[in-house]
């Protein structure tokens, strides 16, 4: 009965040892691990770097406003050009102007002729 005892003893640490491994296997999600046997010492690889995208980031832009310069300008000149009528009209008056002068500088001289021809 030993004998039995200790294989039954022996097959149940299997079972437990089976049970343990399978266990470890359906929850390993998704990595990987591996033990060397036919190489000399244990070795126990780690898993694979996993690389995760990072999720898109999505931004408006920051509103851009640019103030237009400020414009200083100046009129044009303007030049203006008087018709022949204004021309004419001009001249009219320059010239009544030069007669009006000329009356007066006769009647001043007559003044005078006849404020002195009395005193000789």
């Amino acid at each position: 009965m030993t004998f039995s005892r200790s294989m039954f003893k022996l097959a149940a640490a299997g079972l437990v040892a089976a049970g343990a491994l399978f266990a470890a296997a359906s929850a390993n999600a998704g990595t990987s691990w591996s033990i060397g046997v036919n190489v000399p010492g244990v070795v126990v690889s780690e898993p694979a770097p996993v690389y995760y995208e990072p999720a898109p980031v999505y931004s408006r832009p920051a509103p851009t406003y640019y103030q237009p310069a400020p414009v200083y300008s100046t009129p044009a000149p303007v030049y203006y050009e008087p018709s022949w009528e204004e021309r004419r009209a001009q001249r009219w008056e320059e010239r009544r102007a030069e007669r009006r002068e000329w009356r007066r500088h006769q009647w001043e001289r007559e003044q005078y002729r006849r404020y002195y021809e009395g005193r000789d």
